[in-house]
């Protein structure tokens, strides 16, 4: 929970996450610390249908405005390319457990202080992200960026050419942070909430670090739900 002093407490509570996990790497954890973050490219590739997803990364923008007689541009963008990835569930459930293929779990406690632990095993960290998955039907973000100036994004040297580069930079922006968590509703039953570590170059698919301080932020399996 984080405490923000204002006029009174503002208290924010974040939710216990389960991360669903087979008991010896549970075990692995707790005694040193050990977890594996993933990537999208990664999910691309799991055989299972509760992990495979292959339109992870990839998201359609749609602009559309009214303005100075109305416009609309639409682009598919691909995010999350230099990213780690670790994911978790905001609910119990022993069947969707199961359903990853495993036996046992983490339970996270504090998310924030987690997610910051691991941060700083990192290399090449640009910046951090965490929070709940969103579930739509189509993988689309829609927006009025008012009217845009194509010029802008023309080449000097060749006025009938987009510099695509720009454009797609200046279109990213304005998607900010929610393509890293949309989902299709297929997956909703999942209730995610995801860790995401953004890094200046990613060379590998996964990544095996130990980070024992971030054990006091996590519980063991409950009796209660064995």
């Amino acid at each position: 929970m984080i405490a923000l002093p204002l006029v009174t407490d503002w208290n924010i509570c974040t939710p216990n996450l389960f991360r669903f996990m087979n008991h010896e790497y549970v075990s692995s954890f707790f005694q040193d610390g050990s977890l594996r973050l993933s990537s999208f490219s990664r999910f691309h590739k799991h055989e299972d249908e509760q992990r495979l997803d292959k339109k992870e990364g990839r998201t359609m923008f749609v602009h559309r405005t009214n303005k100075c007689g109305g416009q609309t541009i639409t682009a598919w963008a691909t995010h999350g390319v230099n990213a780690y990835i670790l994911c978790a569930s905001m609910r119990y459930d022993k069947n969707l457990m199961e359903s990853f293929g495993c036996d046992s779990y983490l339970c996270i406690t504090d998310s924030t202080n987690f997610g910051m632990s691991i941060a700083r095993h990192i290399p090449g960290l640009v910046s951090a992200f965490e929070g709940p998955c969103l579930y739509q039907d189509m993988k689309i973000i829609e927006r009025d960026l008012v009217y845009i100036d194509i010029d802008k994004f023309k080449d000097p040297e060749n006025p009938e050419k987009i510099k695509k580069e720009s454009l797609n930079n200046f279109i990213l922006s304005r998607m900010e942070h929610y393509p890293l968590f949309l989902k299709e509703r297929s997956f909703a039953q999942q209730v995610e909430y995801r860790f995401i570590w953004v890094v200046r170059n990613k060379e590998v698919e996964f990544l095996d670090i130990k980070v024992p301080e971030a054990i006091q932020f996590c519980e063991k399996e409950s009796e209660l739900t064995k």
